[in-house]
């Protein structure tokens, strides 16, 4: 890591004034600086499909890995997906059928950290076995969720599908300005390949979404427990009431992912009551309504449908409106 901040730096990185540099250097270039500094250097791009920053991005990114890093591109093992993506999208894009598919989480505040996450089969904790990719699921944010799902226009309220996107075009309907990219419809401009899926469920519930007729880790869909738990009593995430029911469940159960994944739905009712065990057990199956996110704006997760329409039939400001409006 020494090696390759200092070549990094010597090539004019400022890698002191924000948590993701900026530096005017190539794609490939860095790659080289990480392979030279070790060879054995794990590149993985990042929320590879977040319209700024992303690899994939309509903005500011690519078409393929190969555009991106030249000669470079065999070193690429792996894509992240990003909280607006999901493994089964990347499912559909040609040059990943042999990469691996990783998620991990964002670090912007300690709640958030491993809302994303990868499993690895592991005989040893250690960095060579990391290295080979060997992942048994990863543990996913609905996508709906992500602030870059849809396409749209925060200040407009415009969010529109990718279907929608072909039928009326980039333009927002009230400003005339471009529409800013969802990553749906970067997806639907890039895939290649139809990828179909199955879900099962396991003996807690838990829906698994697999790639049909193709060996890949499975992966979930999960909500985070202090968002269920504000959904349920209809208050703020960070409210006592979700802080008290939280530690609760955390202070009886353990993790977050214990409780979501794999507790028995009789004892969370015990605990914490039948409202809160069926909200849990719901997310687990899927059974929820997301409003998706667009332009910076994150989707909203409900579990009742009715719940929804209320609002945004009571509070206009919650409205969104569509390109067919």
């Amino acid at each position: 890591m020494e090696k390759f901040n200092s070549k990094l730096t010597s090539r004019g990185a400022n890698l002191f004034s924000d948590g993701r540099p900026i530096m005017g250097l190539t794609l490939r270039d860095v790659a080289q600086i990480a392979l030279d500094a070790n060879p054995k250097a794990l590149i993985i791009p990042a929320h590879a499909w977040t319209p700024w920053f992303g690899i994939y991005g309509q903005n500011s990114g690519y078409d393929s890995l190969t555009e991106a890093f030249g000669d470079l591109a065999k070193d690429i093992p792996a894509v992240e997906t990003g909280l607006s993506n999901d493994p089964a999208m990347n499912w559909r894009m040609e040059e990943l059928e042999n990469r691996a598919i990783v998620s991990f989480s964002d670090a912007h505040s300690p709640a958030k950290i491993g809302r994303e996450a990868t499993v690895f089969e592991l005989p040893a904790i250690n960095y060579e076995n990391v290295r080979k990719l060997n992942i048994a699921h990863t543990i996913e944010f609905y996508p709906e969720e992500g602030k870059y799902h849809y396409s749209g226009h925060r200040n407009c309220r415009i969010v529109c599908s990718p279907e929608e996107i072909r039928e009326k075009g980039t333009i927002c309907p009230v400003c005339g300005k471009s529409l800013t990219p969802g990553v749906m419809s970067r997806v639907e401009n890039l895939a290649k390949v139809k990828a179909e899926t199955e879900t099962k469920k396991d003996k807690s519930g838990v829906r698994w979404i697999y790639s049909q007729g193709r060996k890949k880790p499975p992966y979930a869909t999960l909500v985070l427990l202090m968002e269920i738990l504000a959904e349920v009593y209809g208050v703020g995430v960070g409210s006592q009431k979700v802080v008290k029911s939280y530690e609760l469940l955390f202070n009886n159960f353990g993790s977050e992912f214990k409780i979501l994944l794999e507790t028995e739905i009789g004892g969370i009712r015990k605990v914490a009551g039948e409202k809160v065990a069926e909200v849990i057990a719901k997310v687990r199956s899927g059974d929820i309504v997301i409003e998706p996110g667009f332009d910076g704006v994150f989707g909203k997760v409900k579990i009742w449908p009715d719940i929804l329409g209320q609002e945004s039939r009571q509070n206009p400001s919650l409205q969104q409106e569509s390109l067919f409006s």
